[in-house]
């Protein structure tokens, strides 16, 4: 298997003009690492184990375990409102979020925006941001609907700093990565960096090329997406979640370990798994449940899947747009190798008529994302002011992929939630994210 996987990585790279990339597989107690390419196209820089990817939302998984150790060593509850470590949220402008617990937020139930921003993107405060979000709305009933939220994230690295009175990034390298043996490093921190990070790259449709990119993340948002690290550091993460370390019950408690895998009330993550726990998703498989986070940022993608029923754990980490396509490929030729590894391929209904496009365009918010669905010669486009522009496509009643015009990766999937009487689209299911609609 191992010469096997080293020629498809360097292959499956090539296939999609993906610049360099680790695979790391832990199996039967042994784990191997693959790595092909080079940390920027045009350069002679190779990959190697240690080089360190941005894992974008990948790190929701450290922030989320992080969260349950506090929890292990009874510093919190699951169940406890956020107002009651989140000081700024506790003023009478905040009075919807006085009911948010942080189980929900670990599990996107909490009905918060995606994607709140501080009007200062260098503004690196927690307490900032904390006070700013406590201006926002909720979408909908806490604990009833899933929504992926960027905000619930940060607002628990919030909650880390109030309870431990560390910064969320020094409570994050003593309780969890030194202890791990992972270097910790943030994408947003240029200063006194000890391994290499790889470029972000964006291969554009029918170009074959990658060409670099900037990569933007908020300073405030390192909860959500702030860390980078390599396949290698992804999967002795796993292995804390698998029980697969001497130290792992001292690191976090075996009942949360296991809490945090179970499924969670209301978390219908249609889009993006086939369910969620506590800081982690759930995908199906033939031979079950696995466990993992799936991150993207600009240029850049990162896997993370492990099996706690066999022990198995597996991580790719690449520096382009189309990594998402080059993990698809990857986990068909490990099926075909024996090993089912879970991943979402959502059912895409294709014998039912469609909704009329005029029930479906129009504009749908969620905080300060906003989505607009119009017509165009070749059917519906979708956009989001932000620069993604994509070519919709219907699959029966409600659901349908997204693919961008703008950058080559994986479809995107999603669906419309209609009003039953009227028929109108009321919602705009997107990559997790509820937006309502708002106009027509």
């Amino acid at each position: 298997m191992d010469a096997h996987l080293a020629v498809r990585l360097a292959e499956t790279a090539r296939d999609h003009a993906v610049p360099g990339a680790q695979l790391t597989v832990h199996r039967e107690g042994r784990s191997r690492s693959f790595v092909t390419g080079v940390t920027e196209a045009g350069t002679a820089d190779p990959v190697t184990p240690e080089t360190a990817f941005a894992l974008g939302s990948v790190t929701k998984a450290f922030t989320a375990t992080v969260t349950a150790q506090l929890v292990s060593d009874g510093d919190i509850d699951l169940d406890d409102r956020i107002v009651e470590h989140v000081p700024e949220l506790g003023g009478p402008e905040a009075t919807e979020l006085s009911s948010v617990t942080i189980r929900q937020l670990l599990s996107h139930t909490a009905a918060l925006v995606a994607d709140h921003e501080l009007d200062n993107h260098d503004d690196a405060s927690l307490i900032r941001y904390a006070a700013s979000a406590a201006n926002t709305e909720l979408l909908n009933a806490p604990g009833t609907v899933f929504s992926y939220s960027n905000t619930g994230y940060n607002l628990l690295g919030r909650v880390i700093e109030y309870v431990t009175d560390m910064k969320w990034r020094a409570a994050l390298e003593n309780f969890l990565l030194r202890p791990l043996g992972i270097d910790p490093l943030l994408v947003n921190d240029s200063t006194d960096r000890t391994r290499a990070l790889a470029t972000c790259h964006t291969v554009r449709p029918g170009d074959g090329s990658a060409h670099p990119v900037g990569l933007f993340l908020p300073q405030s948002w390192a909860p959500a997406s702030g860390l980078a690290a390599s396949a290698d550091d992804l999967v002795r993460f796993a292995r804390l979640h698998l029980g697969d370390r001497p130290d792992a019950d001292v690191l976090l408690a075996a009942e949360l370990r296991a809490e945090m895998a179970q499924a969670a009330p209301g978390a219908d993550a249609f889009g993006m798994a086939d369910g969620w726990g506590l800081g982690l998703a759930r995908y199906d498989s033939p031979d079950g449940v696995w466990l993992g986070h799936d991150g993207t940022v600009d240029g850049g993608t990162a896997h993370l899947r492990f099996h706690p029923d066999s022990g198995t754990a597996l991580a790719l980490t690449t520096n382009a747009t189309t990594g998402t396509l080059l993990w698809a490929d990857l986990v068909g030729c490990l099926g075909r190798l024996g090993l089912a590894v879970g991943d979402y391929r959502p059912r895409l209904p294709g014998t039912a008529r469609p909704l009329a496009a005029d029930r479906l365009v129009g504009d749908y918010r969620n905080g300060d994302t906003s989505f607009s669905v119009r017509r165009h010669p070749t059917g519906l486009r979708l956009s989001d002011g932000t620069g993604l522009v994509a070519e919709m496509a219907l699959h029966g009643q409600s659901v349908f992929t997204a693919r961008r015009l703008d950058a080559q990766e994986a479809a995107y999937t999603g669906r419309f939630v209609t009003d039953p009487v009227t028929g109108e689209a009321v919602v705009l299911q997107l990559a997790g994210r509820s937006a309502r609609r708002t106009a027509a």
